[in-house]
């Protein structure tokens, strides 16, 4: 990509929201979606380690296809500078029988903070809960616990349809797809989904960290302050305004 298009647009085509969705879709592991690389080529590189080189082929397809659509869409033949369409990083509200409970966490060295918190359709924060933890855990794990809590909260609250959020793709794939996994961690990713046959309705899907500011806040909150917390809709000021700023 950054032979043909120069690095710049190389960066700009990996940028794309709509990729991130495809690659998530395709059942891909997270290792993709949540890799830190700074540039594309970089970022590319380590999907060759991941990758065979037919399926490779096929992600350097589906890259030129969705920056050519979007493209012929954008310009219509006009002759323009390229430009990046507009990011969401807004909270969407759930449907009107639902509620959605974005779960996350954070690590920092041999701490863990997780957060739990809970929306209706008209932007009111019901509650939700943040967790310290003084030990280390692998990221995996972290994210298995942090949808488990979720749901947690969800029982004791009597919850009954949901749409959950998480910024672990691979979680997320791993709950679609329902594949054998004989690993204790798959076991207890197993009795996680399980808790969940309780519901009438209810999704998990993932959403990018700056579509809930609130939540990212609220795991640098408790790790930092070494507490954990519940919280109901009498939550404090500084948590309102990130509400405000989420719902904007």
């Amino acid at each position: 990509v950054n032979e043909l298009y120069g690095d710049e647009l190389g960066d700009l085509i990996c940028a794309l929201p709509i990729l991130q969705h495809v690659l998530s879709f395709g059942g891909l592991d997270g290792r993709l979606l949540e890799s830190n690389c700074e540039t594309c080529i970089n970022w590319l590189e380590n999907a060759t380690r991941l990758l065979d080189f037919k399926v490779f082929e096929n992600l350097i397809t589906i890259l030129w296809n969705i920056w050519n659509s979007r493209n012929n869409t954008l310009f219509r033949g006009k002759n323009d500078d390229a430009r990046m369409p507009p990011r969401t990083h807004r909270w969407i509200k759930p449907p009107n029988d639902s509620l959605k409970i974005n779960v996350d966490a954070t690590i920092v060295v041999s701490a863990v903070g997780i957060r739990v918190i809970t929306r209706d359709c008209e932007d009111f924060v019901l509650g939700g809960h943040a967790v310290y933890m003084d030990y280390k855990m692998d990221v995996d794990w972290v994210e298995a616990e942090t949808l488990g809590e979720g749901i947690i909260w969800a029982h004791n609250n009597n919850v009954t349809r949901a749409i959950f959020e998480t910024g672990c793709a691979g979680l997320v794939n791993r709950f679609k797809s329902r594949h054998e996994d004989i690993s204790i961690y798959g076991y207890r990713l197993k009795e996680i989904f399980r808790l969940l046959d309780s519901f009438i309705d209810v999704k998990l899907e993932w959403v990018g960290c700056f579509s809930n500011r609130v939540a990212d806040y609220l795991c640098k909150l408790v790790v930092k302050k070494c507490c954990t917390f519940p919280f109901d809709m009498e939550y404090p000021s500084d948590i309102h305004k990130l509400v405000i700023v989420d719902s904007c």
